[in-house]
């Protein structure tokens, strides 16, 4: 029982250090930085290319009208993303 308890709270650690980490502002990161996150070299110069043609994105969930953004990676980094400054 002790290694189910001591499982449980490393998950909690995990998922602790996890919601302090800061998250990543579309709207102003690199092309490394979105990189580093997780996404392709393609979808990451994609990103970037989004938002000088169209402007800052309002929601995270616009990430989706951005070319060659498949549902596998928005679902990867959504939760490690925000538009805000």
């Amino acid at each position: 029982m002790q290694r189910w308890l001591l499982g449980i709270a490393a998950g909690l650690a995990l998922a602790a250090a996890a919601a302090a980490e800061p998250k990543l502002n579309l709207n102003t990161a690199t092309k490394a930085q979105l990189i580093a996150l997780g996404l392709s070299d393609s979808q990451a110069q994609q990103v970037i290319s989004h938002r000088e043609k169209s402007g800052p994105l309002l929601q995270v969930e616009e990430l989706h009208a951005v070319p060659q953004m498949n549902t596998s990676t928005f679902e990867k980094v959504r939760d490690r993303v925000t538009v805000d400054e």
